[in-house]
């Protein structure tokens, strides 16, 4: 069964707000923005701001929160999960490491996205820079091994 999910871009001053994962299924010790999986019965924007509040302890404006991504991600063909990624803006809060995460602002370099997860190298440059669009990324298993990606237009 798909699962949705969330990740939220927020930039300050030409940099990035990125944590260093602590724990979870997948990508222990990689950057990766806020956002996680999706709960029933919230909207895709409030599961953003939830999982970013557990995080990071900030709060995201909703108001400021635009979609800019949706990534399909294929495990052996499979559609596993969907990634809708939202640029936003911090209501209130000031970071700092919680069980989930190391946060910190990274500069928008090859450095700091050799340090996501590989597919993430591909798309997440793109939608930093506010750039609209959908993309499929193709696994050999669950958000590793990955193969290849594929860029469309955001409809």
């Amino acid at each position: 069964m798909m699962k949705l999910t969330t990740l939220g871009i927020i930039l300050r001053d030409g940099k990035m707000l990125l944590g260093e994962k602590k724990k979870g299924e997948i990508g222990v010790g990689l950057l990766s923005g806020p956002g996680g999986k999706h709960q029933p019965g919230e909207t895709l924007w409030e599961c953003l701001i939830r999982e970013t509040r557990e995080e990071l302890e900030i709060e995201l404006d909703p108001k400021s929160l635009k979609l800019v991504a949706i990534i399909d991600a294929y495990v052996l063909k499979d559609l596993d999960f969907r990634i809708h990624v939202y640029k936003g803006e911090i209501l209130s809060g000031d970071i700092h490491e919680t069980a989930e995460m190391i946060p910190g602002w990274y500069p928008l370099d090859e450095e700091t996205f050799r340090r996501t997860y590989e597919s993430d190298r591909h798309w997440l440059p793109r939608a930093a820079r506010g750039e609209r669009f959908r993309a499929e990324v193709y696994y050999r298993s669950r958000a590793r091994d990955f193969e290849r990606i594929e860029f469309f237009e955001l409809l």
